[in-house]
């Protein structure tokens, strides 16, 4: 007894075979083509996951491969965009190929047995629906998830020559989409630094935040663009143990310089050892009360080395991953240059941070007499142009202090009575000691002069 309803699609297909109606060959032709189509999309889906799942970081090693294969995939992944671009059309047409090809076949196997045209479209739309999404979306994408490297070294040859015939129509496709996204994208959307730095000068002057509140804002803005080289304690002020020190020199040289964590050292400041942490001597001394010497490298703690050039806001993510408050720093060739806490990191943000322990610094700024003052070689430049007025572009020179100037202007090493002329100020040098600057006399340009403010003219006069 024959049905009115259609049968399942699949079993639609088998059926139809034996009916004269229907040629045989441009049946299996068509189911041939419906396959295949059905296949490309599979690999069109896959490979738009797998080549999009490759971290940036193992993009390097793709490019600098031994195997064509990976090198073939490094190159698809240079115009990302372009390429995105490619395998959504190839799959778009792939998909409405394989819609065209089902609705034929159904129409012909409908007419064929004599089936409701309307319930057969359905059975076919439904079917097909199924088929892509197993066959065509979910199975390829999961496997290309699971092995992106994989699938996409695979499928690198063949699309790497479709992706070059569509090149110039997905590049096409491409500018339209940003041109689209950049004339509807909301310009109040991003705000840079300065203008949170305006907004905060801004703020300060009508009243609505005090003048702490907006160097605080400034401080946060500027904290992520400093780096260590900027902040750090100098190499020559840095108070290390050296690992033939004995205990009671070790508790001599705490209690002088008052800090509870020392670099440990062999011979010289570029062989550091370890931190050596004041809490540990004093379990250490605790449970050996009759020890005068002692291993300090079993007792230290590893050290943590940083380049000059690195960010203060990733200098503190190291310190709370690695649960360390110091960091030893270091130059271009390894040798140490600095050292910087977790104390000074935080206060490039709040400000200066004192505790009972710390004694009272020396002024680095003392007015002489009026437009002149004597000022300490180791002033920051930014904290000089704040307490004396002056306007040096501290970011168009490599060091950060005004002794850093001072060698700058002289090309050699400076001695006592140098004076230098820099954009209107008269810089002499005070004190000299171990070819280290300690102090420079600057005098202020007369306020009815009007000097170029950053000029690069000097003089010196021996």
């Amino acid at each position: 007894m024959e049905s009115d309803q259609p049968p399942s699609y699949f079993l639609l297909i088998g059926l139809t075979l034996q009916d004269a109606a229907v040629s045989g060959e441009t049946l299996i032709l068509g189911i041939l083509l419906l396959v295949i189509l059905l296949l490309l999309s599979a690999v069109f889906s896959g490979s738009e996951v797998a080549l999009f799942s490759i971290e940036p970081s193992q993009r390097e090693h793709l490019a600098a491969s031994d195997l064509r294969s990976l090198r073939r995939v490094s190159r698809l992944l240079e115009h990302p965009r372009s390429l995105l671009n490619s395998i959504l059309i190839l799959n778009t047409v792939v998909n409405v190929g394989a819609a065209i090809t089902a609705a034929v076949l159904t129409h012909d196997i409908a007419e064929a047995k004599d089936w409701s045209p309307t319930l057969t479209v359905i059975a076919e739309v439904v079917a097909l629906t199924f088929v892509i999404l197993v066959v065509s979306e979910i199975t390829p994408k999961l496997i290309a998830s699971r092995h992106p490297v994989q699938f996409a070294r695979r499928i690198s040859g063949v699309l790497l020559v479709l992706h070059r015939i569509l090149f110039p129509l997905s590049a096409v496709l491409a500018r339209l989409v940003t041109t689209f996204h950049t004339r509807f994208e909301r310009s109040s959307e991003k705000i840079s630094a300065d203008d949170l730095k305006a907004m905060a000068e801004i703020g300060e002057a009508h009243g609505t935040i005090e003048k702490d509140e907006r160097a605080l804002i400034h401080s946060i803005v500027e904290f992520g663009q400093t780096t260590v080289r900027e902040v750090m304690v100098s190499r020559l002020d840095i108070v290390a143990l050296p690992a033939g020190a004995t205990i009671p020199e070790a508790i001599a040289l705490i209690r002088r310089s008052g800090h509870s964590r020392l670099p440990l050292f062999v011979e010289h400041l570029d062989n550091i050892l370890g931190i050596m942490y004041a809490k540990d001597l004093l379990r250490y001394m605790t449970e050996h009360p009759d020890a005068e010497q002692i291993d300090w490298t079993r007792l230290a703690r590893r050290a943590i080395f940083v380049p000059l050039g690195k960010k203060l806001d990733d200098l503190l993510r190291d310190f709370q991953a690695r649960r360390t408050h110091i960091a030893v720093v270091v130059d271009e060739y390894g040798g140490t240059a600095g050292l910087v806490t977790l104390e000074d990191v935080l206060e490039e943000i709040v400000g200066e941070i004192r505790d009972e322990h710390d004694e009272a610094e020396e002024d680095l700024v003392a007015a002489v007499e009026d437009g002149a003052y004597y000022v300490d070689a180791k002033i920051d430049m930014d904290e000089m142009n704040d307490l004396i007025g002056t306007e040096i572009d501290t970011d168009a020179f490599d060091f950060e202090t005004l002794g850093g100037l001072i060698f700058h202007l002289a090309g050699e090493i400076p001695e006592q009575g140098d004076e230098y002329e820099f954009g209107g100020l008269q810089l002499r040098v005070d004190n000299v000691e171990n070819n280290r600057v300690l102090g420079v006399r600057v005098t202020l340009p007369n306020q009815d002069e009007d000097p170029d403010e950053n000029g690069p003219s000097t003089s010196a006069e021996d």
